[in-house]
């Protein structure tokens, strides 16, 4: 046991001696995630900046604005025609809305007002968009007409009744309740910034991993295998001393990153015992990888060409740069055959879910399926002598 100790010991000081190590470590997987989790927003949530162009200044052109100004899903500014056109010409603005002049004309005489809307071929929220401008123009006609109705059989203000009408509108209670099912209070959702966070962990620990792993082919081409087989060590203790150092390397990577993470971005992690079990079977399932492809290919170069080469696509795949739920059904049935899938599977579990150790069972085990499969074929494919 003292000789895979010492064995796994060297290694590890070894690898933690490189600067470029730390930075591939911990500041990429720290750096990802600020991109790529919408960290400089705050709050990890994006809306899409919709400028409107409002043409025919009158009230009724005013309250439909501020009606649209009160969707969640898009941030509606105001702007000028000139400078809005000019900017969406040079790709500065997603799309803009314009109003043209006889907006609220038209909506008295019962008629549908014009309105435009103008956005790029790649926007995505066009048609939310769209549905958007129609849904509110069709309250804003109903409401003209109620108040119109009003004004002819009372005398009363229309203007007055109409603006009654849309402040009761906005303030109706809405229809769908939506509950958050949570085993524990005090985590929030899994927005945008905890599944990038938890995501990236996982990509850089892997390509860690497959660089740890890649020491065993290293030491082949230079020798140093064959030198370590003169010493009293046995080979069983040659690659349980590589294995463990390997572990290690992995829970130190994911244990600063995962501390970091939540000092930095202030993100919720679960139970803590439960997180190990999940680490744990997720660094057994990577150094298996590793061992796999190691198995497959002659030297450390062709190992790192090829191995970041399957990682960084499968992490694609996984759900690791965006979430799985927007891609085709085809790919999201393909991501349920890949690790770094089961292990986004655990972290929501327990980060969004609140979930304890047998919550995740499932992917734990999954995990571990591939791991036993990844390193029976590794081991076996590896060649010392």
């Amino acid at each position: 046991m003292r000789k895979i100790i010492s064995i796994a010991s060297f290694e590890i000081k070894r690898l933690f001696q490189k600067r470029r190590t730390l930075l591939l470590l911990f500041g990429m997987p720290l750096l990802f995630t600020f991109i790529f989790g919408g960290a400089v927003t705050g709050n990890g949530e994006y809306k899409p900046e919709i400028f409107v162009v409002d043409g025919d200044q009158s009230n009724l052109s005013q309250q439909w604005i501020n009606d649209m100004k009160a969707s969640d899903a898009f941030a509606f500014k105001m702007g000028s025609v000139k400078s809005v056109a000019e900017q969406f010409d040079n790709q500065e603005i997603t799309g803009y809305i314009s109003v043209e002049k006889g907006f609220e004309d038209k909506l008295q005489s019962e008629e549908t007002p014009e309105v435009v809307f103008v956005s790029a071929p790649s926007f995505e929220g066009a048609a939310l968009v769209e549905q958007l401008i129609n849904d509110s123009l069709v309250k804003m006609k109903i409401s003209t007409a109620a108040a119109g109705f009003y004004h002819d059989a009372t005398g009363g203000s229309s203007g007055a009744i109409q603006e009654k009408i849309s402040d009761e509108l906005n303030t109706l209670p809405t229809v769908v309740e939506t509950v958050s099912v949570t085993k524990n209070e005090n985590l929030q959702t899994m927005n945008n910034l905890t599944a990038r966070s938890a995501g990236f962990t996982i990509m850089f620990v892997m390509i860690a991993m497959l660089s740890s792993t890649g020491i065993l082919l290293e030491a082949r081409q230079t020798g140093v295998w064959y030198r370590m087989m003169s010493t009293p060590a046995t080979k069983v203790e040659l690659l349980c001393g590589y294995m463990l150092a390997f572990f290690l390397i992995g829970w130190i990577q994911f244990g600063i990153l995962m501390t970091l993470s939540e000092k930095i971005f202030h993100i919720e992690w679960g139970n803590p015992f439960a997180n190990m079990i999940l680490v744990s079977s997720l660094l057994l399932c990577t150094i298996g990888l590793g061992l796999f492809i190691a198995g497959f290919v002659k030297t450390s170069e062709q190992q790192t060409v090829f191995g970041n080469l399957i990682i960084i696509s499968t992490c694609m795949l996984a759900g690791v740069y965006w979430p799985v739920e927007i891609m085709p059904d085809a790919i999201q049935n393909v991501a349920k055959f890949l690790p770094q899938y089961w292990g986004m599977e655990g972290f929501a579990e327990l980060t969004v879910r609140g979930g304890g150790i047998i919550d995740i069972i499932t992917p734990v085990g999954i995990l571990l399926g591939f791991g036993a499969v990844f390193l029976l074929v590794g081991l076996r494919r590896v060649r010392f002598e």
